[in-house]
């Protein structure tokens, strides 16, 4: 895998106001992964939309949340899609985090297309600070956790209508305190396990996962 120098292509639909932003932002977004992954894409191609029914038709979706506004498609190493909006609606800031949040996609699948989906969001969640809420409620932990394992036979749609997006960010921002960022990343590779599950994290550092789950729910669960 390549670690450095991935080629980066831009593809806007039309004349795109801001960008120079996308570009700018795809750019450093891609040197902050690089230096945070053991593994890198060899290709990123930056699909850019201004029309809503032109991004839906890109991704192949007859119908998505108002709130997608970017999208990887599963497996993906290589291809983002962006619908350009108004800055006004959706500010800098929360546009630079949605990119680097789709980005880091690339990133872990190149890692791992093997990784479960809330998997894939969380570590997303965490590169891109979507954690917006450091709490989670019991009703919604309930409703994600079965026999004591979170998104166990879960759906992450689901999942996803139970703050599934912040809970997940937890866990992985829970994990790489607990173990730290790289031996994280190492507990998660391809090369070790070909299917994660939550249980597969302390036990990959020995650690019963009865303690984790246990210690984690005491900080984050109220």
């Amino acid at each position: 895998m390549r670690r450095r120098g991935t080629k980066i292509k831009f593809i806007f639909e039309s004349v795109i106001p801001q960008k120079n932003f996308y570009i700018r932002n795809t750019h450093s977004n891609i040197q902050k992964l690089t230096r945070l992954f053991s593994v890198s894409p060899f290709f990123v191609v930056v699909h850019v939309f201004r029309n809503r029914a032109s991004f839906l038709k890109a991704i192949h979706k007859k119908k998505v949340p108002d709130w997608l506004v970017a999208y990887v498609p599963p497996k993906s190493t290589s291809h983002i899609y962006v619908l350009s909006t108004n800055e006004k609606l959706t500010g800098r800031k929360v546009m630079s985090q949605i990119l680097l949040h789709e980005i880091t996609h690339l990133y872990t699948n190149t890692l791992n297309p093997n990784l479960p989906d809330w998997l894939k969001e969380g570590v997303s969640v965490y590169v891109a600070a979507q954690i917006f809420k450091p709490s989670i409620s019991t009703t919604d932990w309930e409703k994600i956790t079965r026999e004591g394992v979170p998104f166990k036979r879960v759906s992450w749609r689901v999942a996803a209508e139970h703050n599934g997006y912040n809970i997940t960010g937890l866990l992985v921002m829970f994990s790489v305190r607990r173990y730290g960022w790289k031996k994280f990343i190492a507990a998660i590779s391809y090369r070790h396990s070909m299917h994660i599950s939550i249980k597969s994290i302390p036990l990959y550092f020995d650690e019963k996962f009865e303690q984790f789950i246990t210690d984690f729910k005491k900080q984050f669960v109220k």
